[in-house]
């Protein structure tokens, strides 16, 4: 049989990792330029908003504002209710992340701007998010 990696060693495979590389390769790079001022603003609504126990990490419905979603035709509730699980997923990740990390890492800055980003393009008609 040919072998597919001429680099491959098998006499490397699965030895141990030194503990110190092992810590350093999964502690995410850090970025000190901080988060934009919209960005920044919707980090700290979501954060109190959790915190506060008005969103639900587990309950899409949570995030709806009820006052403009029962506006909506049943085809725009099931886009909203779709969306809204989307954004929940994002909120989830950032939360546990921002929990961990006590700096902006370049992975919690980009699942923000998206969110951000992704909240805006629903929301260009009518304030249907609670964030």
């Amino acid at each position: 049989m040919a072998q597919v990696n001429t680099l491959y060693d098998p006499k490397t495979d699965n030895q141990p990792i030194d503990p110190q590389v092992q810590k350093m390769l999964n502690t995410p790079l850090a970025d000190s330029s901080g988060f934009s001022a919209d960005d920044q603003m919707l980090l700290n609504l979501i954060m109190q908003k959790v915190d506060q126990k008005e969103i639900n990490l587990l309950a899409p419905s949570s995030l709806l504002n009820t006052a403009v979603y029962e506006g909506l035709t049943p085809e725009n509730k099931a886009k909203a209710d779709k969306n809204a699980v989307i954004l929940l997923a994002k909120i989830r990740e950032i939360y546990s992340l921002m929990r961990v990390y006590t700096e902006p890492t370049f992975q919690i800055k980009n699942l923000v701007a998206s969110l951000r980003l992704t909240k805006e393009r629903l929301e260009e008609h009518a304030d249907l998010f609670v964030i």
